[in-house]
């Protein structure tokens, strides 16, 4: 039986998140006599506080959680507000939002419900911000649980949001947190019967336990992209890319590559270029140094103090010298999994290297990295061969794949390719998730479709009567 102790933590969180849930409900009940223009407003007026204090916010993030830097935090909450506004400020969330004439078929949208958010340290303010955005365009009420270690920067995001949304409107209590933490009160949030839907985005921990509340859950689970540098490429642009997508906020982005494959070809090339640009290849009698100081030997995941740290700071606790400005770090490996660490998930300016005598060899190796925590996530091309890419879209377990492009910056959307800008990506069944794509206003909307008769229901019957009959 739970001592005295975990009981009363058990009571006193489950308080919390019913006066919680208890007003997230009046406040969505409310919300529903909104009209599109007023959901609008109110939507706007979020996007324009947080754009604003952008760099405020991503000062606060950084100050908090010791990761990446501020400039590209302040830029990931430009994205989370106003590229994704761009994006989703003309989808129609109320009411009738398509009509079929052909079929006559009406689609009707309706909010889900109270949103349970969850939130991770890797992106504590940007992620705040697009749940919130998403979940308000669509008329429905979110609580947060915060991720212990950015507890402050999310507070102030989502109090900033709220705010915003009062002040234009909205019902108080659309946009919640739990400000007393714990373990307790994050499984009583899951788990409540008020609760709708839960919206996570963290480690595989988190989203396992998302999807067992037995309620809907859009959980996206780690990525371990690859990127194959073909001999084709461009190499100079292929690096450039490489570069700027790892250095970005230090990698923590999950789309972000974890291991470069490089055809045997143009290695020599590759690697003068890497170096160039301020990459530092360890040497092999180091990679185990390194691999000790990234990944943890239990959970076999990054370890949590090395996630979003240079790539400088990172060398230092592996006891490796490095030349002053080193951007990466590149450790080469002969194989994949439990016994080369190195190989999984990095979300820090670290690169495992592989190299490929063969183009089937290095779709070998790209798949034994996806399949080695990375299925249906992300995985980068680049070449100038179309029908290499052909090739490699089609087998590549992967539900985004990017061609000539930055992974981390490519997988989120909307700046440079075609994709739905957004902080929550989809792995499909590959990952065991309920979507593939990058998540939208569309997800958290039930849709009703009312559909009226296209020929007359009796007449229909008794003519496909008459035919069984003359048979």
């Amino acid at each position: 039986m739970p001592d005295t102790a975990t009981l009363e933590k058990e009571t006193s969180a489950s308080k919390q998140i019913n006066e919680l849930v208890a007003n997230a409900q009046l406040a969505f009940d409310q919300y529903q006599n909104f009209s599109q223009e007023q959901v609008d407003t109110i939507c706007q007026a979020m996007v324009n506080a947080a754009a604003a204090h952008s760099k405020d916010l991503a000062e606060l993030a950084y100050k908090e959680t010791g990761r990446g830097n501020t400039e590209d935090k302040a830029i990931k909450n430009i994205f989370a507000s106003q590229y994704i506004w761009k994006q989703v400020k003309d989808d129609k969330t109320v009411g009738i939002i398509g009509v079929d004439e052909a079929k006559k078929v009406d689609k009707v949208a309706e909010p889900l419900g109270i949103i349970a958010g969850v939130t991770p340290v890797t992106n504590p303010t940007s992620t705040v911000i697009f749940k919130i955005l998403l979940a308000l365009k669509t008329r429905n009420a979110i609580i947060f649980s915060l991720h212990p270690q950015a507890m402050q920067c999310g507070v102030a995001t989502a109090r900033l949001m709220a705010e915003a949304a009062v002040a234009a409107g909205a019902p108080k209590n659309l946009v919640q947190w739990i400000s007393d933490p714990s373990i307790e009160a994050s499984n009583a949030l899951l788990n409540h019967p008020g609760i709708a839907i839960v919206l996570a985005t963290g480690g595989p921990g988190l989203v396992k336990a998302a999807y067992s509340t037995g309620k809907p859950a859009l959980g996206v689970g780690p990525g371990n992209a690859p990127v194959y540098i073909e001999k084709t490429a461009n190499i100079k642009s292929a690096v450039t890319d490489i570069m700027l997508s790892k250095t970005f906020d230090n990698g923590m982005i999950c789309a972000s590559e974890n291991s470069v494959v490089i055809d045997r070809d143009i290695l020599r090339d590759v690697k003068e270029e890497f170096e160039k640009q301020g990459a530092y290849f360890v040497p092999d009698n180091e990679v185990e140094k390194l691999s000790e100081a990234v990944i943890d030997p239990n959970r076999h995941t990054v370890r949590g103090p090395v996630a979003g740290q240079t790539a400088e700071k990172i060398a230092e606790l592996a006891g490796i010298k490095v030349p002053a400005g080193t951007k990466l770090l590149i450790g080469k490996l002969d194989g994949i999994g439990v016994n080369f660490p190195l190989s999984g998930e990095k979300l820090s300016p670290v690169l495992s290297m592989y190299v490929a005598s063969s183009q089937e060899a290095a779709f070998s190796i790209c798949l034994g990295l996806l399949n080695y925590g990375g299925l249906g996530h992300t995985a980068v091309l680049h070449t100038q061969d179309n029908n290499v890419v052909d090739k490699f879209g089609a087998q590549m377990p992967a539900c985004r794949i990017l061609i000539n492009q930055p992974g981390s910056l490519g997988g989120i959307g909307g700046l440079f390719n075609g994709l739905t800008p957004s902080l929550t990506l989809g792995t499909g069944t590959y990952g065991k998730n309920s979507i593939s794509h990058n998540l939208s206003t569309y997800d958290l909307l039930n849709i009703k479709y009312v559909a009226r008769p296209t020929r007359h229901p009796v007449e229909f019957i008794n003519e496909l009567r008459s035919v069984i009959r003359a048979k």
